[in-house]
C-alpha cells in the first residue's frame, strides 16, 4: 500500500542539509545562464571526483542540464539566505536571479557565485531516472573554496544555521594585572622565567603581524608556546580584519588564538565572529576575553560557549575591563558545564602588545 505523501515529506524534512545554487547554461545562441536552489546535492566519489544532484523532472533546470551536459553548484554560507530564496523563486517580481551578487564563469560556461563557501564545476557523466526526479552524476572539472564560514542549512522547510551544543567543560584562566609581565619586543622574550611554558601577545590588526612573527620565532627558539590575541575583536566594522588576523596568527603556529573585547559587543556580533573563527583557525583553539558591562558579559559568554569556545580569560573580583571569574563559574554550574580553573602563577604568563 502506498505511503501517505504528506507523511513522507514530513519525514524527509527532518533531515538537515546544506543549501546550494545549481546553475547551468540556457538555450539559444547566448546560452543565458539559469539556476535554482537545491539541497539534494551529495558527494559520490573522490577518485574520480564525482558529485550528484537530483532535479525534478518538471523543472526547466532539469531539461537544461540534460541538454547542455554541464552544471555547477555554489554552496551557500550562513549569510546568503537571500540568494537561496531568490533562486528558489521566493521573491516575486524578480526577473534576473543573477542580479545583486557577483558571479564568475567557470570552465564549462556555467556561472558560479564568487563568494560562495565553495563551488564545483561539473560535466554530466551519468543521468539516472529516479521516480519524479532525475539523478545527475557530474565529474568535477574545477572547484574552489572562496571563503570559509558557517554554512546555510535547510531543515523542516526552514532556513537556519548551526546550533552548537554546549561544551562539556570550559577552562577559566584568571590573570590578575599584577602578574602580567609585559613583552614588547622579541628581545624581551629572553626575560621569560624558566618555569614559563607559553607567552601571550596581542595585535590590533594584520599590520602588526611582522612583529608578531618575530615574537613567535623568539619564543619558539626557547621552546615556548604562543597564544596570540586580536584586540577589539567584536566591532562589526572590523569583522573581516579580525578573522583574517586570527587566521594569520594560526599560520604562525599559535597553539591558541584569542579575541579580546574592547568596545562593548552585542551577542549577535560575538556569535558572528566566533562561529567563523572556530572554523578558520583549526587546529588552533579559540579563547576569549570578555567584558562584564551590566551583565551582558555573561550573555556573551553563553554565546561563546554555544559557538564552540572552551577557554575564557577572567578576573577575580569586579573590574570594568574583565569578566568576573565568580560569575562565569556560576553560569557554568547553572548550565551543567564542568569548570576547570587555571590560576596563573607569578610571571608564568607573559603578555606583549605588538601594536
Amino acid at each position: 500500500m502506498p505511503i501517505d505523501t504528506a507523511k513522507f515529506r514530513s519525514a524527509l524534512a527532518q533531515w538537515p542539509s546544506g543549501v546550494g545554487v545549481v546553475t547551468t547554461l540556457g538555450d539559444g545562441p547566448e546560452h543565458a545562464p539559469h539556476g535554482m536552489t537545491a539541497s539534494s546535492f551529495s558527494s559520490v566519489s573522490l577518485d574520480p571526483p564525482l558529485v550528484s544532484i537530483c532535479l525534478g523532472n518538471h523543472l526547466p533546470t532539469k531539461e537544461l542540464v540534460q541538454r547542455s551536459g554541464v552544471f555547477a553548484v555554489s554552496i551557500l554560507g550562513k549569510d546568503q539566505a537571500a540568494i537561496g530564496r531568490r533562486f528558489a523563486g521566493m521573491q516575486p517580481g524578480v526577473t534576473d536571479r543573477f542580479a545583486e551578487a557577483t558571479w564568475v564563469t567557470a570552465a564549462t560556461g556555467a556561472p558560479v557565485l564568487a563568494d560562495a563557501n565553495a563551488w564545483l564545476d561539473c560535466r554530466v557523466v551519468y543521468a539516472h531516472p529516479g521516480g519524479d526526479h532525475t539523478i545527475f552524476v557530474g565529474e568535477v572539472l574545477a572547484t574552489e573554496t572562496p571563503r570559509v564560514t558557517a554554512p546555510l542549512l535547510f531543515h523542516s522547510r526552514a532556513w537556519g544555521q548551526l546550533a552548537d551544543p554546549l561544551p562539556e567543560s570550559i577552562t577559566i584562566t584568571v590573570t590578575p594585572r599584577s602578574r602580567v609581565f609585559a613583552v614588547a619586543t622579541p628581545d624581551d622574550v629572553a626575560s621569560a622565567p624558566e618555569h614559563a611554558d607559553h607567552i601571550e601577545f596581542s595585535i590590533s590588526d594584520r599590520s602588526d603581524l611582522a612583529r608578531a612573527a618575530e615574537v613567535h620565532a623568539a619564543a619558539d627558539a626557547r621552546g615556548l608556546r604562543t597564544i596570540g590575541y586580536v584586540n577589539d575583536a567584536f566591532t562589526a566594522e572590523r569583522e573581516s580584519t579580525v578573522l583574517g588576523a586570527l587566521e594569520e596568527l594560526t599560520g604562525l603556529g599559535c597553539v591558541q588564538v584569542g579575541c579580546t573585547e574592547l568596545a562593548e559587543a552585542t551577542p549577535l556580533q560575538v556569535r558572528r565572529v566566533l562561529q567563523d573563527a572556530r572554523v578558520r583557525v583549526r587546529p588552533a583553539e579559540v579563547r576569549v576575553r570578555l567584558r562584564a558591562h551590566h551583565g551582558l558579559g555573561l550573555v556573551n559568554a553563553l554565546v561563546a560557549m554555544k559557538s564552540g569556545v572552551r577557554h575564557f580569560d577572567a578576573v577575580e573580583g569586579a573590574a570594568p575591563d574583565g569578566l568576573p571569574a565568580a560569575d562565569l563559574r556560576l553560569l557554568a554550574r547553572q548550565l551543567g558545564v564542568v569548570c576547570d580553573d587555571e590560576p596563573v602563577a607569578d610571571e608564568a604568563l607573559l603578555s606583549s602588545t605588538t601594536s
